[in-house]
């Protein structure tokens, strides 16, 4: 008699299996699909911003920046150097009637003045002619300005008219001194050596003739 309790196993049984925890795990290939799938997502959000940004972008507005700011700097610097040949220009042309050296015989009255204005002395003093250098020496002639200081430290007012004949001329010059007074100087130039010298002044206030000062 068969023992009840050994039953042999029927023809679609077989070993009993244990329970899979995860699903996952028995379907080979599956966790391989999930990762692709998660990559390929990935991507598909990074794509758009591969698309945006070109590779050297970047780079090629930084050269356009720089390109721009040389740019700038040049025509800043073009227009400095201009304003500075300008203003170079204008000076030039406004202090060259005072220049020492120059030979027209209102150039070398004005080149005096702007000396005894500035109080240099003895340039103003080399341009009188060696026959004024003869008659009246410097310290002389340096006292003479001392006392009357306020007379040669004034500004031009208006200028006469030139008169010239032959190696001479004379020419009046109207001035406002420091004491707010009005002067006039008479100038006698004379040309020598291919240059104008001051060969004599005479200076007097403008309301009276009696003031009159050869210096």
């Amino acid at each position: 008699m068969d023992d009840p309790l050994n039953i042999p196993p029927g023809p679609h049984e077989g070993p009993l299996e244990e329970p899979r925890e995860n699903a996952s795990e028995s379907a080979p290939g599956h966790g391989m699909e999930s990762s692709l799938q998660s990559s390929v997502g990935f991507v598909s959000r990074v794509a758009p911003e591969w698309t945006t940004q070109r590779p050297g972008a970047s780079g090629m507005e930084e050269a356009s920046r720089r390109r721009n700011l040389r740019h700038n700097l040049l025509l800043l610097l073009s227009l400095t150097l201009a304003t500075f040949v300008l203003a170079a220009w204008i000076l030039v042309r406004l202090d060259s009637p005072f220049d020492i050296f120059s030979t027209g015989p209102q150039e070398i009255v004005r080149a005096q003045l702007l000396a005894l204005d500035r109080g240099q002395l003895r340039p103003a003093y080399d341009m009188f002619s060696a026959r004024y250098r003869k008659q009246v020496s410097f310290d002389v002639w340096h006292k003479l300005i001392v006392t009357h200081w306020r007379m040669f430290h004034g500004k031009v007012v208006r200028t006469g008219v030139l008169a010239q004949t032959g190696p001479g001329a004379t020419l009046e010059i109207h001035l406002r001194g420091a004491d707010e007074r009005e002067y006039r100087a008479r100038f006698t130039l004379i040309r020598l050596a291919g240059r104008w010298w001051i060969d004599d002044v005479h200076w007097a206030e403008e309301a009276s003739d009696q003031n009159t000062l050869r210096t």
